[in-house]
């Protein structure tokens, strides 16, 4: 008896899938596609412990990211105003 890794549910039998959630047990053939992103992240590591990183887009400070929600609320509150003049006239 052991217990599935996907879903933790108890197998009674040594089956190739799990039961439950379908899981496969059988190991998968993309080994080479894991050991090329295992090794990927060891090097963005290794930058990163050396302070060699370089700012993305994603990672800095854009203005548009307060000028949107700023945008968002302003033009909200504006359609609930109107709304409200509507329907009092």
């Amino acid at each position: 008896m052991f217990y599935c890794q996907n879903c933790g549910a108890k197998i009674e039998f040594a089956g190739k899938f799990c039961s439950f959630c379908g899981f496969s047990f059988e190991k998968s053939t993309n080994t080479d596609e894991k050991d090329a992103r295992i090794n990927e992240l060891e090097q963005k590591i290794a930058r990163l412990e050396q302070g060699q990183v370089k700012k993305t887009a994603s990672s800095s400070f854009s203005p548009w990211m307060a000028i949107l929600p700023i945008g968002f609320v302003a033009a909200f509150l504006g359609f609930f105003a109107l709304i409200i003049w509507i329907v009092r006239q």
